[in-house]
């Protein structure tokens, strides 16, 4: 079984070896719902030879439509970003396994690697926070404090914004989070670097949430950095997208 890597963009994205791999394969599956990712399905099965089969969270999380598959026939399963950046396809990666399956992994573009795009070191990221869209009766605060426990270190935060949030929709939603929680974490002074479609054309602005949230950030994906301590080569890259 071969778990390909579709990268951060459209199908153009995946590698080589991906290609070689969909061509060997009777059977491939796709899943989406882990990014917003725009994919033209016809030219992605022309570019495996073959049709692709897309999958839902429930069809991922539970895997036995893959793993049959697999056990009979060289199968792909195709991800949106890297392969393993997702801790569902860990999951996957693991049954096929446990269940006697060689796994062959494929490796490709991710959010993870892009944001060095920015200029800030990707050594000094610490904890990586999702941000989730409010709910009724759900709001939860521990993105507001692990991203809190990284400044407290110096560390920049990546945060990633659930799928169809805007940065500025990210930043409306960490501006209700420092009312609820209130350690100064956010004002309109902090500065922030909101990026955009990182990899094709990409959008970087760093500035002060007063002026990003009048930004324009284009098509998505889009997510948010919080920066830690920079270091002046830090400051001197990320300065060239001030706002």
């Amino acid at each position: 079984m071969y778990v390909v890597s579709l990268g951060l963009h459209d199908e153009n994205d995946i590698s080589l070896r991906g290609i070689d791999a969909l061509k060997k394969c009777k059977s491939i599956f796709i899943e989406t719902y882990t990014s917003s990712i725009k994919i033209d399905f016809e030219s992605l099965e022309k570019i495996a030879g073959n049709k692709i089969e897309l999958l839902d969270r429930r069809g991922v999380e539970e895997s036995g439509v893959i793993l049959e598959s697999a056990k009979s026939r060289d199968t792909a399963f195709i991800v949106p970003g890297d392969a393993l950046s997702a801790t569902t396809h860990h999951q996957v990666v693991f049954d096929a396994r446990k269940a006697g399956i060689d796994v062959e992994i494929i490796h490709g573009s991710s959010i993870f690697s892009a944001i060095a795009e920015t200029g800030l070191s990707l050594y000094k990221f610490g904890m990586t926070v999702s941000l989730p869209k409010p709910q009724e009766n759900y709001f939860p605060e521990s993105p507001y404090m692990n991203i809190l426990a990284n400044k407290k270190r110096g560390l920049h935060t990546l945060i990633l914004l659930d799928i169809g949030m805007t940065a500025k929709e990210g930043i409306e939603i960490l501006l209700e989070l420092e009312k609820k929680v209130g350690k100064k974490l956010f004002t309109e002074k902090t500065k922030l670097v909101a990026v955009a479609h990182l990899g094709v054309k990409s959008t970087i602005k760093y500035g002060p949430i007063s002026e990003l949230k009048k930004a324009d950030f284009g098509a998505m994906p889009h997510t948010l950095i919080l920066p830690g301590d920079m270091h002046f080569l830090e400051e001197d890259f990320v300065s060239q997208f001030a706002i």
